[in-house]
């Protein structure tokens, strides 16, 4: 049965970003609707939308905010801008210098703050070395100091680079920084996502050319797995052109129970950038009339919960599922696919032979992963 949907408060916009951001950082999925796209900042009539059965700890939570002044209200506004920060794990290759140009784009839109994240090499020492003891710890801090001076160089070579091409292309409202850690690459990451607290992990993916196996990176899908924010996949073979030419996003949908839950954290995310949504199925074998009454279902639902979103839901009868949604993407000019982990086998249901693993290998486009 699916999520029931319920309007808890209209106000103004200003003031429906503040309980949003409160909720959200109680844990309570939020999101806006009947925001003014042209000008959101003059809409006075927002309506802030949760899952009705956390209806009683929000209206408790909106009781609070009343009296909140001063400290209270600040500490809002600091959960709210966790939202607006991007992290950014680099290696210095050309694949995850690409994927800082997105992150440049999409920072200046939510005048959000980027941290780059280098993870240094951390040297294994043999159980039993030919050194002295003291000897050998001397040798390995000579060695781990040469590291860290040759990857802090680097990372300051980076930003200087991005800072460049802010001032260049007038990127008024980003703000960059970096941070160094010496470590495993994923234990580090996953550990900075929760001491940072970004919105997003922007990370490059090698394209074609690449191995199925090893396209991704035992890094990458170790974040996918474990990380419990959005992850945004750039393919080295993308071309960022602006913000403004993303418009169209592809959700592939099975008619899953899931995906009630799904599009709506898909809706949050991308709600600042008034993007067409295309639902799609592809219809193999099934009788065709079931599969449209399903997607007619869904799609009522849609229109109806997020009144403020361009959506389209297409049932497209086809023999071969990634042949039919690779038409579909090309028909429909998609310009970003959207996939979930539904935290059903994550990885394996992702990267083994399955429809995800297939759609990012042959595809140039963008790829944002999100846990339902």
């Amino acid at each position: 049965m699916k999520d029931q949907i319920i309007t808890i408060i209209t106000c103004p916009y200003s003031r429906a970003q503040l309980i949003q951001g409160r909720l959200e950082s109680a844990g309570i999925e939020c999101f806006l609707s009947n925001i003014n796209l042209i000008q959101p900042g003059i809409a006075t009539g927002v309506h802030v939308k949760i899952n009705e059965k956390d209806a009683e700890e929000a209206y408790a939570i909106i009781e609070q905010m009343k009296e909140l002044s001063g400290t209270g209200k600040q500490e809002t506004l600091i959960k709210m801008k966790s939202i607006r920060r991007i992290l950014i794990p680099v290696d210095f290759s050309e694949t995850s210098i690409n994927a800082c140009s997105f992150a440049l784009g999409l920072a200046q839109e939510l005048k959000a703050e980027i941290k780059l994240l280098y993870s240094y090499f951390n040297p294994i020492i043999d159980s039993e070395p030919y050194f002295e003891g003291q000897t050998i710890n001397y040798w390995m801090d000579n060695v781990i100091g040469d590291i860290e001076v040759e990857a802090r160089k680097q990372i300051l070579a980076l930003k200087a680079r991005l800072q460049d091409q802010i001032k260049k292309e007038n990127l008024n409202f980003v703000k960059i920084n970096y941070s160094l850690d010496r470590g495993i690459p994923e234990n580090v990451i996953l550990k900075f996502i929760d001491s940072y607290k970004p919105g997003i992990v922007i990370m490059g993916t090698r394209g074609i050319g690449s191995s199925a196996a090893n396209y991704l990176g035992s890094v990458t899908k170790k974040i996918i797995e474990k990380a419990n924010i959005p992850v945004l996949l750039i393919p080295e073979k993308s071309i960022f052109t602006g913000m403004q030419y993303i418009n169209r996003v592809l959700y592939a949908t099975n008619f899953d129970e899931s995906d009630f839950k799904s599009l709506r954290k898909l809706m949050t995310l991308i709600r600042p950038f008034h993007m067409s949504i295309y639902v799609s199925h592809i219809s193999v074998g099934d009788p065709e009339h079931l599969d449209q009454a399903q997607m007619t279902a869904l799609e009522k639902h849609l229109i109806n919960e997020y009144e403020d979103h361009r959506i389209h839901c297409d049932v497209i009868k086809h023999e071969d599922i990634i042949q039919g949604l690779e038409e579909y993407i090309e028909s429909k000019e998609i310009d970003l696919i959207a996939l979930t982990t539904h935290k059903r086998g994550v990885i394996e249901r992702l990267f083994n032979p399955s429809i995800a693993k297939k759609m990012i290998f042959h595809s140039h486009l963008p790829l944002l992963i999100f846990h339902s």
